[in-house]
C-alpha cells in the first residue's frame, strides 16, 4: 500500500470518528480511541498502554488508524506565539 493510500484510509477513519463523536460518547468517554475501517478496535484512558497493545496487535495496519481522545467537554486550543517573535 502507497503512503499516499495509508494517509487517505487514516483520514476516512478521523472523519469516522468526527461524525459518530455523539455514540462514541456514550461508550468510550474520557478515553483514547484506535479507529480502523471506521470501527473502534480497542479503547483505554491510558494512551501509552493503548498505542503500544494497537501497535502490536495490528501491525502493518496500525499506519492507518485514527488515534482519538473522545470527551463531552469542550476543547480547549492554547497557543504559544512566543516563537514566531523573530518573523515580524
Amino acid at each position: 500500500m502507497s503512503v499516499v493510500q495509508l494517509i487517505s484510509r487514516a483520514a476516512e477513519n478521523r472523519s469516522w470518528v468526527s461524525a459518530n463523536c455523539g455514540n462514541l460518547t456514550e461508550n468510550c468517554h474520557d478515553r483514547w480511541v484506535v479507529v480502523l475501517d471506521k470501527t473502534v478496535v480497542d479503547n483505554d484512558k491510558d494512551l501509552q498502554k493503548l498505542a503500544d497493545r494497537s501497535r502490536k496487535r495490528l501491525n502493518k495496519r496500525f499506519a492507518e488508524v485514527a488515534v482519538e481522545y473522545v470527551t463531552q467537554k469542550p476543547l480547549v486550543m492554547v497557543l504559544d506565539l512566543s516563537a514566531t517573535r523573530g518573523l515580524r
